[in-house]
Order: structure tokens, then C-alpha cells, then sequence
């Protein structure tokens, strides 16, 4: 699946994120499968998943940099799977962890609720 970059939640605190998001990009395989029901997959009705709540991101002491959160989350909305990227390596569970507990209304396709993959970008200072 292709994934819906955001870096625009500078802030991960105990609040909605804003409702403004990317548009949704769907992957060759949906594009396929819509192509093959006789659908433009430009035309098609999607919409993302949003952010219902992101707990406060953990204190990486010493660490200076970004990380990178590719999340795939199921049809519920929850996260199902984290691969991470530029996180310190004593670092990468705490972080899966914490970005297990995020909680997303699902993303839809077609009115359908449907898995989707996101991204974002989270900076150390």
C-alpha cells in the first residue's frame, strides 16, 4: 500500500490532531482491483484514516534527530504493524510500543472501512 506522508504533528499531545490531513493514495493493488470492477480508481471515494489520539511521545534522553513511524493500520483503525526508521536502537521497542497505543478512526474506501498505511515524522529536539 502506498503510504500518506504527515508531518504535521509536530506535537504529539493528548488531543485530536487536526481534521486538514493529506488525501488518501491508494496502492496498485486496490488500483487493480477497482480497474477490474470497471472503477477509475481517480474517482474513487476514499478517505483517511484520523488521528483519534496520540499519547505524548516518550523521552529519548540524549537522542537528537527524527524518526520515521510507518504504521499499517487495520480496517478498525488500529495499529497493526510499526517499522521504524532513524529511531537509536535502544530505543526502537519503547517507540513500537509507544506507537501501538495511537488510536485512528479507520480509513474508508467506498464507504468500506479499509486497512492503510501512514507515515510520520517525529523530531527529537
Amino acid at each position: 500500500m502506498a503510504s500518506w506522508g504527515m508531518a504535521w504533528l509536530p506535537r504529539f499531545l493528548r488531543r485530536p490532531a487536526p481534521t486538514d490531513g493529506p488525501a488518501p493514495v491508494l496502492d496498485d493493488t486496490v488500483a487493480r482491483r477497482l480497474a477490474a470492477a470497471g472503477k477509475d480508481p481517480a474517482r474513487v471515494q476514499a478517505q483517511p484514516a484520523e488521528p483519534l489520539d496520540i499519547p505524548a511521545r516518550p523521552a529519548l534522553p540524549g537522542f537528537m534527530g527524527t524518526v520515521s513511524l510507518e504504521l499499517t493500520l487495520d480496517a478498525t483503525g488500529r495499529v497493526a504493524e510499526v517499522r521504524l526508521e532513524g529511531a537509536p536502537p535502544e530505543a526502537t521497542a519503547e517507540l513500537a510500543a509507544w506507537a501501538r497505543t495511537w488510536r485512528f478512526s479507520p480509513a474508508r474506501l467506498e464507504g468500506q472501512a479499509h486497512p492503510c498505511r501512514m507515515v510520520f515524522q517525529v523530531a527529537w529536539p
